[in-house]
């Protein structure tokens, strides 16, 4: 690996870490290049503007959401309940590790008309993310068919994830601040709402297990 790759992506993930912590708004590309370890001449070299920083930072974040997520549901070796019960692991677990990216993810595409076009763009009308989501919706509407599972519509379904994940980091810091609890009732916390939000799903979709 070179050296400006080496400085491309340092700036990347000291722009990742900075935008989850303060937001579009709130960072500035001095404090990116203080944590970057360089100067700031080169994050503008490299990126030119805080917003096309933004920009790689936050198509990157959800790639790598949906990348994950994906992977499992298309698992053959996988039966439909633990495709399931696999796919909401992971997608907990990259929130775990990313409790600010709610905040980031929610602020951005509903304060801004411009986040929602981007990942409209980059996604949405992406023939890639598109032939994803269907293969989703197919393997939804499938298990239904056979019964295995309620009639429901798939995006309903994501939904419902995206809504129990995400209400759950959102209010973190007032169950840890507000209730005092400290870093391993935190954790408890976590693992148990992990637990309870699979089941809620796979009983609101009537999974019949094998």
């Amino acid at each position: 690996m070179n050296e400006q790759t080496n400085i491309e992506r340092d700036i990347l993930t000291a722009a990742k870490q900075v935008f989850l912590d303060k937001g579009f708004s709130g960072a500035t590309t001095t404090e990116i290049a203080t944590v970057a370890g360089c100067n700031q001449s080169l994050v503008h070299y490299y990126f030119r503007t805080k917003e096309n920083l933004f920009q790689q930072v936050f198509v990157s974040l959800v790639n790598q959401m949906l990348e994950n997520v994906f992977t499992r549901l298309n698992d053959d070796s996988l039966s439909f309940e633990d495709k399931i019960r696999t796919t909401l692991e992971l997608y907990f677990d990259i929130l775990e590790r990313n409790p600010k990216l709610p905040f980031l993810l929610l602020n951005e595409l509903i304060l801004n008309k411009e986040r929602r076009m981007l990942i409209k763009e980059q996604f949405i009308r992406n023939p890639v993310r598109a032939m994803t989501y269907m293969q989703f919706c197919n393997i939804i509407n499938s298990e239904a068919t056979k019964g295995n599972i309620r009639q429901i519509d798939p995006f309903d379904l994501l939904l419902d994830v995206v809504s129990l994940t995400a209400s759950t980091f959102l209010s973190l810091s007032l169950y840890s601040d507000l209730l005092e609890r400290n870093d391993e009732q935190t954790a408890c916390f976590l693992r148990n709402r992990k637990q309870h939000i699979i089941e809620l799903i796979i009983n609101g979709i009537g999974l019949k297990s094998a």
